[in-house]
């Protein structure tokens, strides 16, 4: 089954990546360094086409900066990657790219480059303002909940559904645990994008319904804590807002996952083996929606209005960014791009 994930986010907290902890394992690392994420979406989706039909189970990174945009390929099970960005995998072969470009159109365009790319740093600054204050906002949100939890109710609902989670007689295949973090969705200049779908298929899927603050994520850490202790692999995805809170995570040797199933990434039940829990009817005490509608209502304009100009500046940023790729693939030359091409091929033998 082909994975479809980011390690990337542009969250509250700035610019956060997970690349390396998704690469634990790999042997064989070569990383495109280039001056436009084009091009690595190009020479990856080329190098795509020519996997051997022996390697079933590609995963597939892409790009928070554009979702269309592949940003890496991993092949697991043969211990290679192809990864890409400012950040340089240690021990990786490194592919200079610029050299594919003419270097005479590109100096007269360099200008223009500088002026496009200090642009879209303006923008994604002010997309990462607008992010921290919806958090401090969300935070508010939460606040409402978190105060009217029933905490004796939440623990022993956490024992019980843990004791009933982890009765399998199915043990670990290793000794420890291995715990890999990504994030299955992004704030990106087409909207808010996950993979859910592709990263749930064929598992049993337990979905989490609830308010902010109701003990989503608390409940999520709990699985994961109490699965590392049995020693099970686990896949962890963390909230591309605030990279410090969980939306998903999965047990694959188990063959269950759960995740938030609330907006923005809202899901409802599509299998027959999809159970829900809603945290803040087993939780939060009777009548808080209707005691704090006013409140609440104003608190979640407050946050939309942040996340809206967060998406206002990043789409601005991601014009510039844009325009920035249509200079480089003037000058890009197909003789070099093939030969880079070959090489690439060459490093699945």
């Amino acid at each position: 089954m082909t994975l479809k994930y980011f390690t990337e986010s542009n969250s509250a907290a700035g610019y956060i990546n997970l690349q390396d902890e998704n690469l634990i394992g790999i042997s064989q690392i070569y990383h495109l360094k280039s001056p436009d994420d084009k091009l690595v979406d190009l020479l990856l989706k080329d190098l795509l086409k020519q996997l051997p039909k022996r390697i079933s189970a590609p995963e597939l990174i892409y790009s928070a900066f554009n979702p269309e945009y592949l940003a890496g390929i991993i092949l697991r099970e043969k211990g290679i990657a192809f990864t890409s960005g400012e950040s340089v995998p240690t021990d990786a072969k490194v592919l200079e790219l610029a050299d594919l470009y003419n270097g005479s159109l590109i100096k007269k365009k360099q200008v223009q480059i500088d002026e496009l790319r200090l642009k879209m740093r303006e923008q994604y600054q002010k997309m990462y303002m607008h992010l921290n204050a919806a958090l401090l906002i969300h935070d508010e949100w939460e606040s409402i909940y978190i105060d009217r939890m029933d905490f004796a109710k939440a623990n022993k609902f956490k024992a019980d559904f843990l004791e009933r989670l982890f009765s399998s007689d199915i043990p670990p295949s290793k000794g420890n645990s291995h715990v890999i973090h990504r994030f299955f969705g992004a704030s990106t200049p087409l909207g808010l994008v996950d993979f859910i779908p592709e990263l749930t298929t064929g598992l049993r899927r337990i979905l989490i319904k609830g308010r902010p603050g109701s003990g989503k994520s608390t409940l999520m850490r709990a699985i994961l804590a109490k699965a590392v202790e049995l020693g099970y692999d686990a896949d962890v995805y963390y909230c591309s807002l605030d990279p410090k809170s969980l939306d998903m995570v999965v047990i694959p040797e188990l063959n269950f996952c759960i995740f938030d199933a609330t907006a923005p990434h809202e899901y409802e039940p599509s299998f027959a083996t999809d159970t829900i829990i809603n945290t803040y009817d087993e939780f939060i005490k009777p009548g808080t929606d209707e005691r704090w509608a006013t409140v609440l209502v104003a608190v979640e304009t407050k946050y939309n209005n942040q996340i809206h100009e967060a998406l206002m500046a990043m789409k601005a940023g991601h014009e510039a960014r844009t325009q920035i790729s249509k200079l480089y693939c003037e000058a890009l030359m197909l003789v070099p791009y093939n030969d880079v091409l070959v090489e690439l091929i060459d490093c699945l033998e």
